[in-house]
């Protein structure tokens, strides 16, 4: 699904690589904690996936696209399978509940007759049926980010990128955030969570794979956040 091998990104010959030699696998279907300090080379990961930038030197494969020899005009049909959730929601704030859901399949180029089954079934996987026709400032902050997780699940990606999905919200919202993406990594999409959130880290217990300084200095299965394991 992603693979990394021998991955180095360096934005300048002068600074020490954002991400150096890089090796990892995730396989279809899991569900990854991504940690590590500000600077540990999150960011840089998940844009690489994204194809953001091309990596210095190494190779990353995404859902069998090559990233760093794709054609810049082959990058939108990469992003197509893949969701991303944002800590900000990025909601528009003049249109509903499912108008912002379908705003995802008009970029897209869904014709609009197809696309209510799609929104109803999204936001049934997202605990949001009811609020259909709300519009974003009558919804509270955990619904507001269900609202982007719809939108960002709608047409159904290989991968969802969840880059501190819950850092706006308290623990009992957080908790149903993460609750919300468990659900859809159930349906078999591949989620990986960027997060400084070691209570829901260690709640979840599921692979972390944790980065400083640009390397990759834990990769463990159903692990703990901080030291030790279970």
């Amino acid at each position: 699904m992603i693979k990394f091998e021998s991955v180095t990104k360096n934005y300048r010959k002068d600074l020490v690589p954002a991400l150096n030699n890089i090796d990892l696998l995730i396989e279809p279907g899991e569900f990854i904690f991504l940690i590590g300090p500000s600077g540990s080379g999150k960011s840089t990961f998940l844009s690489l996936v994204l194809r953001e930038y091309k990596p210095t030197s190494g190779t990353i494969t995404v859902d069998g696209m090559q990233i760093e020899k794709l054609k810049d005009s082959a990058v939108p049909k990469l992003r197509r399978k893949i969701g991303v959730v944002f800590q900000d929601f990025r909601l528009l704030n003049n249109r509903t509940v499912k108008q912002n859901v379908g705003f995802a399949l008009d970029v897209i180029g869904i014709p609009r007759k197809d696309q209510p089954e799609k929104i109803d079934q999204i936001l049934e996987t997202v605990g949001l049926s009811g609020l259909a026709d709300r519009m974003p400032y009558q919804l509270s902050g955990g619904e507001q980010q269900r609202v982007a997780i719809a939108r960002a699940c709608v047409n159904q990606p290989t991968v969802l990128i969840a880059d501190e999905p819950t850092g706006n919200l308290d623990p009992d919202t957080s908790a149903e955030i993460m609750r919300t993406l468990d659900q859809i990594n159930r349906y078999g999409t591949t989620v990986i969570v960027a997060t400084h959130d070691a209570a829901i880290v260690d709640g979840m217990r599921r692979r972390v794979i944790e980065l400083a300084n640009g390397e990759v200095i834990r990769d463990q299965e159903r692990g703990v956040y901080g030291i030790g394991a279970y």
